[in-house]
């Protein structure tokens, strides 16, 4: 696979029925090399820290393969990087064969797989359409949320390379599945909650729910 695009962006004030809000989700693409840490990409800033960024959603990768998908569902032609307000975009970064817990090398910076993305309704101020959290929930082509293991510099047109992969449980794909169309398959839940890289937030929406369906062996 091969990174085409590093999007970032500082916070910005946008306007949205008459009131103004703040968001870092309209990113640009940068063509120099640039440094991750812990925290994510150097130059790259979250709006609202209770809901984006941290060690679990450092960086958001998603896969330029779905820019067609979105171009035909929407009858547009999406072609600039950063679409969703992704921080990597990937050629083919398929969330049907990716893994919660994968590590990829990107660059000198190994990052690690957390969880799916969950979208707020920014998202669709960003794509000028009020129905697209819902469309973009239910394709459940989220893109993936990477914790960063090792700390490095990437660039733009680097390979991405699979360098790790201890649990094929459940997918990126399967997990985005779990949390918005297949919402009462307990079985699937449970192994989730047991999937030892998936995101602690993740899992807590799962034990949340298994409760509400009667199911209280995850906790």
């Amino acid at each position: 696979m091969k990174l085409l695009s590093i999007n970032i962006s500082e916070p910005k004030k946008i306007m949205f029925n008459g009131k103004e809000l703040v968001s870092s989700i309209y990113k640009m693409p940068v063509e120099v090399s640039v440094d991750v840490g812990q925290l994510g990409i150097k130059g790259d800033r979250q709006a609202d820290l209770r809901v984006h960024g941290g060690y679990d959603k450092a960086v958001y990768a998603y896969s330029y393969k779905h820019y067609a998908y979105w171009s035909e569902t929407l009858n547009n032609d999406y072609k600039d990087f950063g679409l969703v307000g992704e921080n990597l975009t990937i050629d083919d970064f398929d969330e049907k064969s990716i893994f919660i817990g994968d590590e990829y090398k990107i660059g000198t910076t190994v990052l690690q797989v957390s969880q799916p993305r969950i979208p707020c309704y920014k998202i669709g101020i960003k794509m000028n359409n009020r129905e697209f959290p819902k469309l973009f929930s239910q394709s459940c082509l989220l893109g993936s949320y990477l914790r960063v293991i090792e700390p490095g510099t990437i660039s733009k047109n680097d390979s991405v390379e699979l360098v790790n992969r201890d649990n094929e449980e459940i997918s990126v794909y399967d997990t985005a599945q779990l949390l918005f169309t297949d919402i009462k398959n307990v079985e699937k839940m449970k192994k989730a909650v047991d999937t030892k890289h998936l995101s602690e937030e993740i899992k807590e929406k799962f034990r949340e729910r298994l409760m509400k369906l009667g199911d209280f062996s995850s906790l």
